[in-house]
């Protein structure tokens, strides 16, 4: 029904630069008919892993939404307010788009060919477009909020955070809109086993595709190598430190371990995709088999990501708090400790002495959860400066100085 409706809406076009749209053909053809054996094997393959992920992603974006929605219930503070969540969600919901693209193959399946005619071709073009970069802008999101924690010692304020996840939104439906926008919706064509623009869009598709998922994927891999090697000189340094420290350290490095298997794991299920595409556009287009097994393994990416979601969440997202939450009690905690141990001597003869301890705790901790449970206190790591104040009188008093009543007083207030 989606399908002849969108058909309905965009309408059969002209066209394209004088091809005919019924025409059989390869890569670059309005029609792919019928699909190859092997095409056919492959596109199930495909529109299989596609399904798996898209139930998955969906899963878990409905189950993220309900704690958004009734978070009372499971948090002390509200999730929308943790970052990393809110990048999780961004993520998987980019997997869902691109799965949704993939799964458009049962189309090509059930008529055992591919049409640009068909609103499949362009929902399809769609959903890749919007789907694989921004799947790759997130993992670099989620790479550079590490790195911001973790080397700078920093967290972005909530509302140039939310600005940032629009931002780039916007930059990837402005990524898609310009395809169609330049070369209207015969853009996507069937290319090998589904649709693609096609090498005659070279300049096109690597700029609005391609370059943004190999930027993503190298400065990704940049920041995580600054952070290993970091994180490796300070725990190289952590013995002169304390075991306490040693332990931060160590379960830092987990929490960073942890965050950079999703790189990885986009890298290995996006680059041979990517590189047979960047292939054909040389004039060097691997075969068919090639890119049924690419498509294949980037179709598991919503699986993936949402696997690692749930297998790393207690240890490195349920129990992140953001810092201006941390600093506030961080502060109420100062005051009521100052509070504690401030001490002045009543005896004018000695010393008064005053004391005043404050606590701020590591950022880096704010990242890492001990506790089993959602609610579970963070560790911290506390600093303490110490202020001593000591004051004398500047000379002795005489007991004709002191009057009956603050002699009196002295009296009460001397143990």
């Amino acid at each position: 029904m989606l399908t002849i409706a969108l058909e309905s809406f965009l309408g059969a076009g002209p066209a394209r630069d004088g091809h005919s749209l019924h025409s059989r053909g390869e890569e670059g053809s309005a029609v792919i008919s019928p699909l190859s054996n092997l095409q056919q094997k492959g596109l199930i393959v495909i529109s299989a892993l596609a399904l798996l992920s898209m139930f998955t992603t969906f899963s878990l974006l409905s189950f993220i939404t309900y704690r958004f929605i009734f978070w009372r219930q499971y948090y002390r503070r509200y999730i929308g307010y943790n970052q990393y969540v809110v990048l999780m969600f961004n993520l998987i919901l980019a997997d869902f788009l691109q799965s949704f693209g993939f799964i458009m193959s049962l189309r090509w399946i059930a008529i055992d060919a591919v049409r640009a005619t068909d609103a499949a071709c362009f929902l399809q073009g769609v959903g890749l477009q919007i789907g694989d970069p921004m799947s790759g802008l997130f993992v670099l999101a989620i790479a550079v909020h590490t790195f911001l924690h973790v080397c700078l010692n920093y967290q972005m304020e909530h509302r140039v955070f939310v600005s940032m996840v629009i931002g780039l939104w916007v930059f990837g439906v402005v990524m898609t809109i310009i395809p169609i926008a330049a070369h209207g919706r015969y853009v996507w064509y069937p290319a090998v086993a589904w649709c693609w623009m096609t090498p005659e869009y070279e300049n096109m598709r690597l700029w609005t595709h391609y370059v943004w998922i190999f930027a993503s994927e190298f400065f990704t891999v940049s920041l995580y190598a600054i952070m290993f090697i970091q994180l490796r000189q300070k725990m190289s340094e952590a013995a002169v430190l304390g075991e306490h420290n040693s332990e931060s350290l160590r379960r830092l490095k987990r929490v960073i371990m942890h965050m950079a298997v999703y790189p990885v794991v986009y890298i290995c299920l996006t680059l041979p995709l990517a590189a047979g595409r960047m292939a054909s556009a040389g004039g060097h287009s691997p075969s068919v088999l090639y890119f049924c097994f690419a498509g294949s393994i980037m179709a598991c990416s919503g699986f993936c990501d949402s696997f690692m979601y749930v297998v790393t969440r207690r240890s490195v997202v349920v129990e992140s708090e953001a810092r201006g939450s941390s600093n506030k009690l961080s502060s109420r905690r100062n005051k009521s400790s100052a509070a504690n141990q401030y001490a002045i001597s009543a005896d004018p003869k000695g010393p008064t002495s005053t004391i005043i301890t404050r606590g701020r705790s590591d950022s880096t901790e704010e990242m890492i959860g001990k506790g089993g449970l959602e609610l579970a206190p963070m560790g911290v790591v506390m600093q303490h400066t110490t202020i001593e104040v000591t004051t004398e009188s500047a000379y002795e008093p005489t007991p004709s100085d002191i009057g009956p009543s603050k002699r009196h007083r002295n009296s009460i207030i001397r143990p």
